[in-house]
């Protein structure tokens, strides 16, 4: 009776003695099966488990490692495959696949560092209690720890293909000595890019303002840094500048870990025959009822100074985004004005001029007809403010929805394109919506 390792021994003969290109048919075949069935039982399994996960940087370290496990699984099989069908032809290569075994895994390491330190460095940030909370990514420990594992992977490489680097060093060092010297300023542009993403006073997205300059950051780069401002001119700002200027990060600090959080302070002018505590009780109903407006800081009404015509009152708001800061200043404002009238409570003027008045002003019709005008303007500012509020949470709420889909590891990657472009879309067009807080 013939066993199973006789029959197995009896088969590997059998393929051993086939011609080469057979083999390499067989080889092929073989290989191509073992990275499908990589990709389709083993991999997708895998993009399963790290959908389910309530974290969302392991569905990013997936996206960036699944291809490049796939071409180091196929190495893997070229490499097994050229042990059969021809071991001389390997032993040849073999420093030149093994090359590339180190080029993949250094590839995989620099990977998983560039995607594993933001989140990383965010929950260092999270663990601080109290003072400024900063939510850019700390981006220079993450070059720094890349620069190394790549360094450690070229010279491994080169120590395979026994290379000699001494020469090149020699003039690579004379060569840097030249361009060093003829490019000083653009140098110290990038060296100074490095500082930047070293102390990370800002990052991309975030409004800041710099020597005047006002708009929100749209890309850093060696060189220089672009801001869009509020006309959508684009700003571009050299990395010279940016370390020696002054920058205030309307994005950043809020404190108690709100980062986007801000402190708005209105003043409102009083007449000196009002009451105060009647003023400020006023003030702080607007404020309270400000749909902006938190309930936690509660908002304050405090007198800050004694002027030549008025008493000066002045409204401290907080309100969660900074992007609201306008569109809350201008409702804070226009109740002000309402309330003010029809509580009695006069505004100052410094000066008395004695206008003519316009014909027919005076009447009672031209009164009501004037009334009724300011009636038809505040019910329509109200409906179009309204509006704006709900169209610009909807985008928003379309745009997380967007972002949690593309988080699908399971996604080809022509889905993946079209959801990145409709992100892209969308977010422009929430641009547009931000801007006209401004």
């Amino acid at each position: 009776m013939v066993t199973v390792s006789e029959l197995f021994a009896d088969a590997v003969d059998i393929l051993d003695s086939l011609a080469w290109y057979y083999r390499f048919l067989i080889s092929v075949g073989l290989s191509v099966l073992a990275v499908y069935s990589l990709k389709r039982f083993v991999m997708r399994r895998v993009a399963e488990l790290v959908n389910e996960t309530k974290t969302g940087w392991d569905n990013d370290l997936y996206i960036a490692l699944e291809s490049k496990v796939v071409i180091f699984f196929g190495i893997i099989c070229f490499n097994l495959s050229l042990i059969w069908v021809s071991p001389d032809l390997l032993e040849s290569i073999f420093p030149f696949v093994n090359s590339l075994y180190i080029l993949l895994l250094t590839m995989m390491l620099a990977t998983t560092v560039k995607v594993a330190t933001p989140p990383l460095m965010a929950w260092l940030n999270s663990n601080k209690k109290g003072g400024v909370s900063v939510t850019g990514g700390n981006h220079f420990v993450s070059i720094i720890v890349r620069m190394i594992i790549w360094l450690i992977g070229i010279n491994a490489i080169l120590k395979e293909l026994s290379f000699d680097i001494t020469g090149i060093l020699a003039s690579f060092a004379l060569f840097s000595l030249i361009i060093g010297l003829s490019l000083q300023h653009t140098i110290g542009n990038i060296l100074n890019s490095f500082m930047l993403a070293m102390d990370s006073p800002f990052d991309v997205g975030d409004r800041i303002i710099v020597d005047g300059t006002e708009g929100r950051v749209v890309s850093t780069g060696i060189l220089s840094t672009k801001l869009l401002s509020h006309s959508e001119e684009l700003v571009v700002i050299p990395n010279n500048t940016l370390v020696q200027a002054k920058i205030v990060n309307m994005a950043r600090g809020g404190g108690d870990g709100e980062p986007r959080r801000i402190n708005l302070l209105i003043d409102v002018a009083a007449a000196y025959g009002e009451e105060p505590p009647h003023v400020k009780q006023v003030l702080m109903d607007i404020a309270k009822s400000c749909p902006y407006t938190v309930d936690d800081p509660m908002p304050r009404v405090l007198v800050v100074g004694l002027g030549d015509y008025s008493v000066d009152f002045r409204i401290y708001a907080w309100i969660d985004n900074y992007a609201d800061q306008w569109p809350a200043r201008d409702w804070i404002l226009q109740n002000v004005f309402d309330r003010f009238a029809d509580e009695g409570i006069e505004i100052p003027f410094p000066t008395s001029i004695e206008l003519n008045a316009t014909p027919g002003a005076t009447t009672d019709a031209g009164l009501r007809r004037k009334k009724a005008r300011q009636k038809a303007a505040r019910v329509q500012m109200s409906k179009d403010e309204k509006f704006y509020r709900e169209e610009r949470d909807s985008l928003k709420a379309y745009v997380e929805d967007l972002e949690k889909q593309l988080k699908d590891a399971t996604l080809s990657s022509r889905e993946k394109d079209r959801l990145r472009e409709e992100i892209s879309n969308m977010s422009r067009t929430l641009d547009r919506f931000d801007g006209v807080d401004d």
